[in-house]
C-alpha cells in the first residue's frame, strides 16, 4: 500500500526530480544566516533530520572534523545512496547517512549535541510528533535548529492571480500535509520541552529566475496531479512563470522560519 501523496512523492522521485534537487539543495553561502544558531564546532554529534541529497550533511561534516560525527536520516533510499557516496569521495569517514521513515527516529534519547531539520515537517505524517522526537534524541543542553515554510506566505508575481490562488490551494492540499507548519514550530517546540525558543524569519526574494526549477519540477507536478487544476491550466500557469523569468518579470519569494532552541 502506498502512503500518501505528500510522503510518498519522497519516497519514490523520478530521475528529472533528483537532478533538481542536486542542484537546488546544494549547501550555499546564503544559508549561512539559517545554520548559525546551530553552532558547530570541532566534536560535536550532529543529526540532519531528512537530509535529502546530503550536501548539507557534508558541509556539517566537515565543521565537526574527525572529532565529531554527523548521521543524515532520509526516507528516500537513492538520496542516501548517494550521499554515502558522496561522502566515501570526499574523504569524510565522520558522516553517515541511514535510510528510514520517521517518526519515530530511529535512534536513541539524548544522542546528539545538534539536530537540524529543514523544509522537512511540512511532509511527515505529525510535525508535532517529530519535533517531541527531535527532543527526545537530543542531549542535555544540546541544540535544535528547525527551518520550514509557511505556505501562506507564498510570493509570486503572476498574470492570472485567480488561477495562481487555485494552484497554491492545490499545492497546500496535494503535496503537504502541514502548510502552515512555519507559524507552529515555536509551539511545538514548546510542546516538546524544549526552551530559549528563538524565532526568525528570512525571506530571498528571487527576481532572476534561479527557483524556477522548484516551480517546475515540483509545484507543476503536484498541481497536475492534484485534480483542482486541469492540465490546460497548469500549463497557462508555468508558460507565464517562464515568460517572467524571460521577460525580467519574474518574482518569487517563500519566507522561512528558523526556529532554534535548548534541550532542557
Amino acid at each position: 500500500m502506498t502512503s500518501p501523496y505528500y510522503k510518498q512523492h519522497w519516497i519514490e522521485i523520478d530521475d528529472s526530480r533528483l537532478a533538481v534537487y542536486d542542484t537546488l539543495l546544494q549547501y550555499h553561502p546564503r544559508m549561512e544566516p539559517l545554520v548559525a544558531p546551530l553552532d558547530l564546532r570541532a566534536g560535536l554529534s550532529v543529526l540532519d533530520v531528512g537530509s535529502g541529497p546530503g550536501y548539507v550533511a557534508l558541509e556539517f561534516a566537515r565543521r565537526v572534523g574527525q572529532s565529531g560525527h554527523v548521521t543524515g536520516v532520509d526516507i528516500n533510499q537513492t538520496f542516501i545512496s548517494r550521499a554515502n557516496a558522496r561522502a566515501g569521495e570526499q574523504g569524510l569517514a565522520q558522516v553517515s547517512f541511514r535510510h528510514a521513515a520517521f517518526p519515530p527516529l530511529p535512534f536513541a534519547s539524548t544522542t546528539f549535541d545538534r539536530v537540524f531539520c529543514k523544509n522537512v515537517l511540512e511532509y511527515v505524517d505529525s510535525a508535532e510528533v517529530t519535533i517531541s522526537e527531535i527532543a527526545r534524541v537530543t542531549k542535555s543542553g544540546g541544540k535544535t535548529l528547525l527551518i520550514d515554510s509557511d505556505w501562506d506566505m507564498l510570493a509570486l508575481d503572476i498574470s492570472d492571480e485567480a488561477l495562481h490562488d487555485r494552484v497554491l490551494r492545490a499545492v497546500k492540499t496535494t503535496a503537504t500535509h502541514e502548510p502552515r507548519i512555519g507559524r507552529k514550530l515555536a509551539r511545538f517546540c514548546r510542546m516538546a520541552g524544549l526552551d530559549n525558543i528563538s524565532v526568525k524569519i528570512f525571506a530571498s526574494p528571487d527576481l532572476s529566475g534561479w527557483t524556477l526549477p522548484m516551480l517546475e519540477n515540483n509545484l507543476y507536478q503536484y498541481i497536475t496531479v492534484s485534480g483542482e487544476v486541469s492540465q490546460t491550466e497548469a500549463d497557462a500557469w508555468l508558460d507565464d512563470v517562464k515568460a517572467r523569468v524571460k521577460n525580467g518579470e519574474y518574482f518569487f519569494c517563500l519566507p522561512q522560519f528558523v526556529v532554534s532552541a535548548t534541550k532542557p
